[in-house]
């Protein structure tokens, strides 16, 4: 039996010897296998069922818009929490303290999971796609079983690169490759572009999804820092809207836009 696909130059076809062929195979099926687990009722791979976080989200009344509703700052070394108390200074004599988001650049994670707005959840074979209606702004959390890419490969991003794996209910995310321009909300929380990210999303009950978020930044911090955030499932009939913040936004000072 011979596994043959076109590769190389157009028309070009490769074909492999049975052993290669029977490997090939394999891999195939365990990635049909990952991938599968991913919709909601589908059969875990240790057992169980694979939890439905289908649908939009919203952050509880009350919650708040910050990153850490509990107004804890992040376990800052000496060198970071200078960085903080300086720009906080600034901002009680009224000085401007730059807010990344307010230039229209989108927030990045882990701010995204603020959820200042709405949250849509769907899942596929596997990936789990957050959507959120901040600058219209995707994560992609893949969990075919692949790895983050070579570190000389991983080119920095708002969002950087996520997988995931059950473990039981509850899907753990990794995220790395994000880049140093971030903040963790409105106030000057900064971080270092060795920042790492790693996430327990869980059903509490059906109408009710919690994500533990553990951020790690060996430049940065001195130890983890873990936030827990939560979301109510949103009405049937809400819609993620569409979010152009370059058409109405007005911080012309940073921008050099016009009113």
């Amino acid at each position: 039996m011979n596994i043959g696909f076109t590769g190389g130059k157009p028309g070009g076809v490769r074909r492999f010897g049975r052993g290669a062929g029977v490997i090939a195979a394999a891999l195939l099926a365990l990635a049909a296998t990952a991938a599968s687990a991913q919709r909601p009722g589908a059969k875990l791979p240790k057992g169980g069922v694979a939890p439905n976080f289908e649908g939009i989200w919203e952050r509880p009344t009350g919650q708040g818009i910050r990153f850490d509703p509990a107004g804890s700052q992040p376990p800052y070394t000496p060198e970071y929490a200078a960085k903080f108390k300086a720009a906080m200074d600034a901002r009680g004599r009224g000085e401007e303290v730059n807010d990344p988001t307010s230039r229209c650049l989108p927030p990045g994670m882990p701010r995204i999971m603020v959820a200042t707005y709405p949250l849509e959840i769907l899942q596929t074979p596997g990936q789990v796609t957050i959507i959120a209606e901040w600058s219209s702004q995707v994560r992609r959390i893949f969990t075919d079983g692949r790895p983050h890419p070579p570190a000389d490969r991983l080119d920095p991003t708002f969002n950087g690169h996520s997988i995931g794996r059950w473990e039981g209910q509850t899907l753990v995310v990794d995220t790395v490759g994000i880049h140093g321009h971030t903040s963790f909300d409105a106030t000057p929380l900064t971080h270092s572009d060795q920042i790492h990210i790693n996430e327990r999303i869980r059903l509490v009950n059906p109408n009710l999804i919690e994500d533990q978020i553990t951020v790690t930044d060996p430049v940065a911090f001195t130890k983890p820092w873990v936030v827990t955030r939560r979301y109510a499932r949103g009405p049937k009939d809400l819609q993620i809207m569409e979010y152009v913040c370059e058409e109405n936004n007005r911080e012309v000072h940073q921008t050099g836009g016009s009113k």
